[in-house]
């Protein structure tokens, strides 16, 4: 098969893999708050914090099935797991500055055509969320120089909690998207964040959030052994 026939089917199996993972490791995905919904054509970065593994899956699954948005991430270990590229991953190893130069080309290029989401990680790598928010490393202010002018930004918050169930529960929430960096991008997300801390599970049930991906039961749910409690209650001294 030529490449360009490949290109689609690579992006297809990297996408049922994120799929594939997110139902497997979360007993839900929930969006916070209203929306998301974005200006559908200018391009968007969304500057997120980062202190869990599926940060980036999550953001994907958001851009593609729920704005329907080419998605764009700079991976650090983009040669370690390469087959996450046809969905939207570009390289940026740390050890290699022309890479990451022909990397914001290349961002910009894709943000240029039309309303692609890059996701942006300003603090720099994934840290504990017992910590908050670290300092952001990435200067937003020049990145913003070089992507087209039409370009909003968007705080988004993620995070990764108990809401009572085996699995854990994953929840986004963003802010109001602003025309160019000014500063105070810390500040948004931050708030953004505390919403999260703030949100409780019965939020889905009166609408102040919805479940944007029913992932797996666990054993809490999918056991049920009480055909066996009268043999176990004479097992048990004092049951």
């Amino acid at each position: 098969m030529s490449v360009p026939v490949l290109i689609p089917l690579a992006a297809r199996l990297g996408r049922a893999l994120i799929e594939r993972d997110l139902r497997r490791s979360f007993r839900r995905v929930v969006w916070v708050g209203e929306g998301p919904s974005l200006p559908p054509d200018r391009p968007v970065v969304a500057y997120a914090n980062h202190h869990a593994y599926f940060d980036s899956y999550l953001v994907q699954r958001l851009a593609a099935r729920t704005l329907g948005r080419p998605f764009v991430v700079w991976m650090e270990k983009w040669d370690e797991v390469p087959l996450f590229g046809p969905v939207g991953a570009l390289p940026f190893p740390a050890d290699d500055a022309r890479r990451r130069a022909r990397t914001v080309r290349e961002t910009a290029r894709r943000l240029a055509a039309g309303p692609a989401l890059l996701l942006l990680y300003p603090e720099g790598a994934m840290g504990p969320p017992d910590a908050g928010l670290a300092p952001f490393r990435t200067d937003l202010p020049r990145l913003a120089r070089v992507l087209p002018p039409e370009t909003l930004w968007w705080p988004l918050a993620l995070r990764v909690t108990d809401w009572g169930h085996a699995r854990p529960t994953a929840l986004l929430t963003a802010g109001p998207v602003h025309e160019t960096p000014d500063g105070r991008e810390r500040e948004r997300l931050g708030t953004a964040l505390e919403r999260l801390r703030q949100s409780r599970p019965e939020d889905v049930e009166t609408g102040r959030a919805r479940v944007l991906l029913e992932g797996s039961p666990g054993p809490d749910e999918r056991w049920n052994l009480a055909r066996l409690a009268p043999l176990f209650r004479r097992l048990t001294p004092g049951a």
